[in-house]
């Protein structure tokens, strides 16, 4: 019995007959049950469908907000290196000018810069950004630091600041921008993603819409004429999408599954055409902070009234050039020129007429020597750099310059004149900074020796002057020819002479300015000073050489240089103004200087002054008589003597010249002491050598 039952579990109860009683017993053994679990099946599906492309779309929206989040954030940190740069170039402007205008907009846009990188933290959605946050906050710190130093006129501390916070504002800027690049790698990311995902919630509605013309072929025409029509229209609605027309919408009516489709599909639209036009309007913004820092970094290189290139730039571009042709073994002129008489423009007519002036004086250059070559070196001072020039080249431009300003008329506006120097690397020196001083220095020349012409450095009597005639009975070239004439002979009977005046004009042009003298006192003074030891002429050889002490008599021989100076240059109308400077500028604050004994406010100022430089410059560089001492020993010097052989008010001005420009620009660095020590006791005589 049991054997029987057995085999009767096995026979019902193996793989095959199972599946008969199964299939014997369920609706699909029927065509209406076929057609109801059919439809059945098709509807689940479709629900499945449905609930999907509701899910794709939900995925969608949160990554679209993903996206969002992060070009925002993108966006906010561009914000906050775009206001740092800013503020960093103004910092630099203010720490070199001092101009108080600057810490408003420094403090402007840092301030703006942290709200930023506040605003990002918020956003949270980059690693690492709270230690950029903290960097920031310690260069901020770092900068008010540098203005602090900079109002309260410690400008060699606020550049020492500011030189060390550079490389760390460069790599907080760097940090910044890498940042950038990655949130907006990340937002390249999210939106490659969206658009998959937006590609799938297509493929999924264009299943559900071949379900439904399957639906329509089996089930017959009712069933086609309430599910063809919505899933045409679903399907239209999707190329549309994918073909990125953001305002295709599907239909809302027939079949409930197919209407919450097409409303989901709709929400769908909605929320991508509307992230699309945060995408858009973020773009746009991130487009416009580049244009906004582009033009900040133009700003920060081109002068605002002519629209050249600014001291900054011309300094960058001629140290670029110089090391260039050094390398190339080519040359570059530099042309220096100085409006004549503008002062009297802005005094008469007002500073808006001046600028008129100086737009049309620069739109005058650009077109002799080309934009990209001309800046505006300062107040009415410009220059030219010509790279790949030779002397006859620099010399023709220089010249077509002068007759260019020269001959500009423009209604209502006064005319004016242009003095020019000219000098060439590596022909008139080795260094950049001596190039700008032996051109600035030709152009002073050119001022001194009659205005509106020019001066070409190291050049020959016949082509030392171009320009215009000062007066109908002598044109000015001849009276300059016997300046240079006695300048080079000066200089062949001494040639340590050569340096030694080209320094004291230097100094004196820089602590005239200081002390608030006209344009005209300081050209007489640079002639003055580049001829002050003109009477050194006629002195012997054994005596202006002679490497020990000097005898009385030929002590008494050389305090007599000053007046045969005097009486040297006593015939030369273009030099007439400077021989007081030349015969006084060995007396003495307290009288008991020479050759008159005159003492106090007695003395030409200009003789004062130029008492001053030529001290220092003599206390500073070696004679056949004595080795050089140091820079502060020499300051201590002009300090001890103040008020006796010095005019104090004279020594305290040429110290703030000193701590503001350094010694003698143009000499090469060699530090500030010289190589030996100076001896251990000074007389007052040698403060000015022989």
């Amino acid at each position: 019995m049991s054997s029987v039952r057995s085999a009767e579990l096995n026979e019902t109860s193996g793989p095959d007959g199972l599946l008969d009683r199964l299939w014997v017993n369920t609706p699909l053994s029927s065509v209406k049950g076929r057609i109801v679990i059919g439809y059945g099946f098709v509807t689940l599906l479709l629900i499945g469908v449905i609930i999907v492309a509701a899910w794709q779309a939900q995925v969608q929206q949160s990554a679209l907000a993903e996206l969002e989040d992060h070009s925002k954030t993108a966006s906010l940190l561009q914000t906050a290196e775009a206001n740092a740069a800013i503020s960093g170039l103004l910092l630099q402007r203010y720490v070199i000018s001092g101009e108080e205008i600057y810490v408003v907009e420094i403090q402007e846009h840092a301030d703006a810069a942290q709200a930023s990188m506040n605003e990002a933290l918020i956003q949270d959605t980059i690693a690492g950004l709270d230690e950029v946050y903290a960097a920031g906050t310690l260069l901020v710190q770092d900068a008010a630091r540098v203005s602090q130093l900079r109002q309260t006129g410690h400008i060699a501390e606020a550049e020492a600041v500011m030189e060390q916070i550079v490389p760390l504002f460069r790599e907080y800027r760097l940090k910044l921008e890498a940042l950038a690049a990655e949130e907006l790698d990340h937002v390249a990311t999210l939106s490659e993603q969206a658009n998959a995902k937006g590609q799938l919630t297509l493929v999924l509605l264009i299943v559900s819409g071949v379900i439904g013309v399957g639906l329509v072929v089996v089930g017959g025409f009712l069933l086609a004429r309430s599910i063809i029509k919505p899933l045409v229209a679903l399907e239209d609605t999707a190329r549309r999408a994918s073909a990125g027309d953001l305002s295709a919408r599907a239909p809302t009516s027939g079949p409930v599954e197919l209407a919450h489709l097409g409303l989901v599909l709709n929400n769908m639209m909605d929320a991508v055409e509307q992230n699309t036009e945060k995408l858009r309007d973020a773009n746009e913004e991130l487009q416009e902070r580049h244009h906004q820092l582009t033009d900040a970094r133009s700003l920060a290189s081109t002068d605002p009234l002519t629209g050249l290139g600014n001291h900054r730039a011309f300094h960058k571009q001629l140290q670029e050039q110089v090391e260039a042709a050094r390398e190339s073994g080519s040359s570059l002129g530099v042309i220096i020129l100085d409006l004549d008489g503008f002062k009297e423009v802005n005094d008469t007519r007002g500073h808006q007429a001046g600028d008129e002036v100086l737009r049309n004086v620069a739109k005058a250059l650009e077109e002799v020597a080309g934009e990209r070559n001309c800046y505006r070196y300062g107040g009415d001072e410009l220059a030219i750099l010509v790279p790949g020039t030779d002397r006859s080249m620099a010399t023709e431009l220089a010249r077509s310059v002068r007759a260019a300003v020269a001959d500009l008329s423009v209604d209502g506006l006064p005319e004016v004149t242009a003095s020019v120097g000219v000098a060439l690397f590596p022909e008139s020196g080795p260094t950049a900074k001596e190039i700008v001083y032996r051109a600035d220095m030709a152009m002073y020349n050119a001022k001194a020796t009659g205005k509106n012409r020019v001066n070409v450095w190291g050049s020959s009597l016949a082509e030392h002057l171009d320009g215009v005639a000062p007066s109908s009975d002598d044109n000015g070239r001849r009276h300059a020819d016997v300046v240079a004439a006695l300048t080079s002979a000066l200089r062949a009977k001494d040639p340590q002479t050569k340096d030694h005046v080209e320094r004291c004009s230097w100094y004196t042009g820089e602590l005239a300015a200081e002390l608030g003298l006209s344009e005209t006192e300081v050209s007489v003074l640079r002639v003055a000073s580049l001829l002050h030891d003109i009477g050194k002429i006629v002195v012997p050889d054994d005596i202006l050489l002679k490497p020990g002490p000097l005898t009385t008599a030929e002590m008494k021989r050389m305090k007599r240089h000053p007046e045969d100076g005097a009486n040297t240059l006593s015939n030369v109308p273009t030099a007439g103004d400077a021989v007081p400077v030349i015969l006084h500028h060995h007396e003495r604050f307290d009288g008991t200087g020479y050759p008159h004994g005159l003492s106090g406010e007695d003395i030409p100022i200009g003789a004062r002054i130029l008492l001053v430089a030529d001290a220092f410059d003599a206390m500073t560089e070696d004679r056949p008589y004595r080795k050089a001492m140091p820079v502060a020993d020499a300051v201590a010097e002009l300090k001890r003597f103040s008020g006796t052989q010095f005019d104090p008010t004279v020594v305290d001005a040429f110290l703030v010249v000193l701590e503001r420009t350094g010694r003698y620009p143009a000499k090469a660095a060699d530090g500030d002491a010289a190589t030996e020590p100076s001896p251990a006791t000074t007389s007052a005589a040698t403060h000015t050598g022989r």
